[in-house]
């Protein structure tokens, strides 16, 4: 086996691979909730949150 082909699988082995198609509904999610409410409205859809706290979980990060 190669280095080239060792450094490659090494750097594959840190790549993290996520589904960004939630930035597509972004507005509309967005829209929809804040759609009959009351009060301030929501800033970050639910789809934007549950990728931060994926991130969080996989790179073991504090919450702040």
């Amino acid at each position: 086996m190669s280095w080239k082909e060792i450094d490659e699988r090494l750097i594959r082995r840190g790549e993290l691979v996520l589904d960004t198609g939630f930035i597509e509904g972004y507005e509309e999610e967005l829209e929809a909730m804040n759609h009959g409410k009351t009060g301030p409205p929501y800033r970050l859809a639910h789809s934007y949150i549950q990728l931060l706290s994926t991130v969080r979980l996989l790179y073991f990060m504090p919450y702040r």
